[in-house]
Parts: C-alpha cells; structure tokens; sequence
C-alpha cells in the first residue's frame, strides 16, 4: 500500500549571493508522491557495502514519470540521497536511499 508520502528535491544555485559571493543554493521540491518503503535485504545491504555504498531505505512508486532525476527524496522532514534507482515490469519505480547524515551536502532537514 502505497501510504508514505514523499518529495523528490534537487539543490540549484540561485539568484541571490550569499556573504562570500556564491550563488546561495535553493531547493526545488517536486509535488506530493505516494511510494511504498521496503526495506534493503541483506543480500543487496552487504554487496552495496563492498562497492562502498551504504543503502538504508528504499521506497516504491506507482509511475516511474513522476521522479525526472532528482538527486535527493525527502521523506518524514529527513532528506535523504538517491542511490539508485530501478524501473519495474510495469510503470513502478524502485528508489534505492541513503540517509543526509552520510552526505555533507545532504543534512537532516529541520
């Protein structure tokens, strides 16, 4: 059943400088979407660490279309990074995470 709701997010740089003269960066969140959270099983949680990656949650969506490549997802206020992702047989899309905590330019939102 398809009951959490999440959002896909990229990080731009925008209009405005901030006090050292680069662009401040903005966030461009894409509308509500409906997934599923799976958790990573063991098998694919163990081959990931030995590549270096560290998958923590995965989650489900009914239309492959509505995620355009979007780096990060956020979920329950906490942004996580897209580590992969996998199109199903039908129009499902498998969205493969790992938590902001990792990624220095993904921190736990607020």
């Amino acid at each position: 059943m398809r009951s959490e709701i999440i959002f896909f997010l990229n990080l731009v740089p925008g209009e405005e400088l901030d006090e050292g003269g680069d662009p401040k960066i903005q966030e461009q969140k894409s509308d509500m979407i409906f997934a599923e959270i799976k958790s990573i099983g063991m098998k694919e949680f163990y081959q990931a660490q030995t590549a270096g990656s560290k998958p923590e949650i995965k989650f489900i969506i009914t239309d492959y279309m509505d995620y355009q490549g979007q780096e990060y997802l956020i979920h329950n206020n906490i942004r996580y990074k897209v580590l992969r992702t996998y199109r199903t047989g039908n129009n499902e899309l498998e969205i493969t995470c790992y938590g902001g905590v990792r990624d220095v330019r993904a921190p736990v939102s607020d």
